[in-house]
């Protein structure tokens, strides 16, 4: 009996994990939606300034773990202001690191994203192509390579004083052509890498990402100059190689030599289009276009270092939506002293009223009502907005003081002259009938006894 109920507790308590597992299988985390996140920021609360439109990024931001759903405010073509808020409660962030952290990898995610498909895919640094590319020269050089290896050998077998000059030049093109093999597979692997990055945080931008993925690029971009200026090198080398190799005069040379000679002349010039060789114009033109591609993309992540600024921004559209929430907001606690005090706006609005002011018991704080409110509009419209808040704050606490005061009677003069009017009647009629029964019904009681026979 006790190992069947020791049975049932394991399968019960496998069967709790499993179906623990399966809850947690079935949880996702829902987004806030576009239209949700512009509502936020410009009907719940108002961080847009006139003339602007909204967008919100495509993406959420990470942010230790935490995601982002990031507004962008514009005005024209241009971006006037980035707020980010939270996913899981849709508040605004508050860090001033986290928000720096956040509009930079914003800004890097949307400019990246936008260039990128403005591109070419083959003229795209993290790609197949440029990775293909780089791939296909580490070969060609290696051939180039080889080449440069048996012009130096035949030139050192000719064995005069010049041929030994020049393959000490053809050692150097070797050492050369061998290096940039190297690179080439070199940056062939790098960019495998870098499209990795890439596509993981194109796909899902983390804070914690952005300085990796610039570094990235950063390191390309010197990799490819430091590339570029060996090549140059390379091509010039070369160029005076083959000069000088025209050069020599074979009627020098003894028999032996002159075999090596005729050798030489079927491996020389070298040339570096020849073949699977490196084309010159093929590079020139990859390094004009990467040159562009490069101040293109140096320019996004200088972009980016305005992160400071538009926290600064966003900080102060943060002061003057806590103003803009005290004067025309949901106001929660006049709402429950009454109904129709939706905002401070509408309660100040309701109890100034031409119909409304003069009914008020407590005129002290009228008073202070319409100065308080009408100092926080005037302060909220010179963009002072602290102060529009601290007026708005005394405006609500007059609003609270004058309802709890209440109205005065709504019995007016001319109703209480009536009712004195009906009174003062009143006790002269009681007065006539105490009278009429006093002395006229008394009197005529009289006379009639006096009449009986």
């Amino acid at each position: 009996m006790i190992l069947l109920d020791n049975k049932l507790a394991t399968q019960v308590k496998h069967f709790s994990v499993l179906l623990l597992l399966l809850l947690l299988l079935s949880t996702t985390v829902s987004a806030l939606s576009p239209d949700e996140a512009i509502a936020i920021v410009s009907v719940k609360n108002n961080y847009l300034m006139s003339g602007e439109t909204t967008s919100v990024i495509k993406e959420m931001i990470s942010y230790q773990g935490k995601a982002y759903v990031v507004v962008a405010a514009k005005k024209g073509d241009s971006i006037t202001a980035y707020i980010p808020l939270k996913n899981s409660d849709g508040n605004i962030a508050t860090l001033d690191l986290e928000i720096r952290e956040i509009i930079r990898t914003a800004i890097i995610y949307t400019n990246i994203t936008e260039l990128k498909d403005s591109t070419t895919p083959a003229n795209w640094p993290s790609s197949y192509s440029t990775k293909n590319f780089f791939y296909d020269l580490s070969n060609d050089f290696t051939s180039l390579m080889n080449d440069a290896l048996s012009v130096q050998t035949l030139l050192g077998a000719i064995g005069t004083t010049e041929s030994k000059a020049l393959a000490s030049k053809a050692d150097d093109v070797q050492a050369k052509a061998e290096d940039l093999s190297k690179k080439s597979k070199e940056l062939s692997t790098q960019i495998e890498n870098s499209m990795k990055l890439e596509s993981d945080f194109l796909n899902s931008p983390d804070t914690n990402e952005a300085t990796k993925y610039e570094t990235s690029y950063k390191n390309y971009f010197t990799e490819v100059s430091n590339y570029k200026k060996e090549f140059v090198e390379l091509n010039t080398n070369l160029s005076n190689l083959n000069q000088e190799i025209s050069t020599l005069d074979p009627t020098t040379l003894t028999s032996d030599q002159q075999k090596s000679y005729q050798l030489l002349l079927n491996k020389a010039p070298i040339a570096l289009s020849k073949g699977t060789r490196p084309n010159p114009a093929k590079l020139d033109s990859f390094f004009s276009t990467n040159d562009q591609i490069r101040t293109l993309i140096e320019g996004v992540f200088t972009e980016s270092k305005n992160s400071e600024a538009y926290a600064t921004t966003l900080e102060s559209r943060k002061v003057r939506n806590e103003a803009w929430k005290a004067m025309y907001g949901t106001n929660d606690t006049l709402i429950k002293i009454n109904s129709s005090f939706e905002t401070l706006e509408k309660a100040a609005d309701a109890i100034l009223s031409e119909e409304n002011i003069d009914q008020w018991i407590d005129t002290e704080s009228i008073d202070a009502l319409q100065a308080n409110w009408g100092a926080a509009k005037i302060r909220y419209a010179n963009s002072e907005y602290s102060k529009a808040k601290e007026y708005a704050t005394k405006a609500q606490n007059s609003v609270k003081i004058i309802i709890n005061a209440g109205v005065k009677s709504t019995v007016n003069n001319s109703d209480q002259d009536l009712i004195i009017k009906i009174i003062v009647g009143l006790v002269i009629i009681v007065i006539a009938v105490f009278v009429f029964e006093k002395f006229v019904m008394k009197k005529k009681k009289k006379e009639e006894e006096y009449n009986e026979p």
